[in-house]
């Protein structure tokens, strides 16, 4: 059945495991503009950013309910309809909150995610690039941690090294905990995707990730019977990699399914 909910004037967008909403970059500009009438709206999962001297739960269902509390005053504030946009293991929570509340969004976006029933453990989570990763971990230097992350999670971002520059300072503002990190990882790693949606949903993948492999963005488009568009090129970090890229997808995505509503509704005069 084609989708007749309007657009929603605001997004609520969601970064991934150990990232903060500063980490965004120029994404959140950028879909404002491209994204007629939106507005972004952002909230750091528990443990990291904002958060960091909180717990982070072990669940995504228990971020799920840690985030809905928070999302409330910010609902009161912006009136009219709102969508949902997660990265990775905010695609997660993106997931599970459609599933748990339904109404509390028009449409989600899941972008670079997978999930523990629908796709293996290698293909969750690239085995070459474990031993950078544990290395990013335990790196006292926090700007050579931000430059090893983003070898694993980004293809095509240009000035790597002013970036890993900025996300050393966020670390050094809001230090992530160990345990927090170990509890997001364990969050993800047990999430278990729903077996349908009742919202709209889209979901979008990246060719040169290789952190997750490309085939769990299809694997998951399939369980959720959702539309798919993959980067040909880009990374992990797609929102960084290509923000225009993801921008026009979802902007075209609103309108198309407008369109299509339209001529329902057109033929059923």
């Amino acid at each position: 059945m084609l989708e007749q909910t309007p657009p929603p004037q605001n997004w609520l967008i969601l970064r991934g495991l150990a990232r903060e909403q500063r980490h965004w970059g120029p994404f959140i500009e950028i879909f404002e503009a491209k994204v007629p009438g939106s507005r972004v709206h952002t909230l750091d999962l528990p443990g990291v950013g904002t958060e960091c001297d909180r717990e982070s739960p072990v669940t995504v269902a228990g971020i799920v309910g840690d985030m809905r509390e928070r999302l409330a005053a910010l609902r009161a504030l912006h009136p009219g309809g709102w969508g949902l946009l997660g990265v990775s293991l905010g695609g997660m929570v993106t997931m599970e909150w459609g599933r748990l509340h339904p109404e509390d969004f028009a449409r989600l976006v899941v972008i670079n995610s997978s999930a523990a029933d629908v796709n293996g453990p290698l293909r969750r989570l690239n085995a070459r690039i474990l031993p950078d990763m544990l290395r990013a971990m335990v790196d006292p230097d926090p700007v050579e941690r931000e430059r090893r992350i983003l070898n694993f999670t980004s293809a095509l971002i240009q000035e790597k090294e002013v970036v890993a520059r900025q996300a050393a300072e966020f670390a050094r503002d809001a230090p992530i905990r160990r345990r927090n990190a170990l509890k997001q990882l364990l969050a993800a790693a047990t999430f278990r995707a729903p077996g349908a949606l009742p919202v709209p949903t889209l979901v979008l993948g990246a060719g040169g990730d290789a952190m997750v492999a490309p085939s769990c963005a299809w694997h998951l488009a399939k369980r959720l019977n959702a539309p798919l568009h993959m980067h040909p090129t880009a990374g992990h970090e797609l929102t960084l990699d290509d923000p225009e890229w993801v921008a026009h997808q979802v902007a075209s995505w609103c309108r198309t399914s407008q369109d299509d509503a339209s001529v329902v509704a057109a033929s059923s005069r």
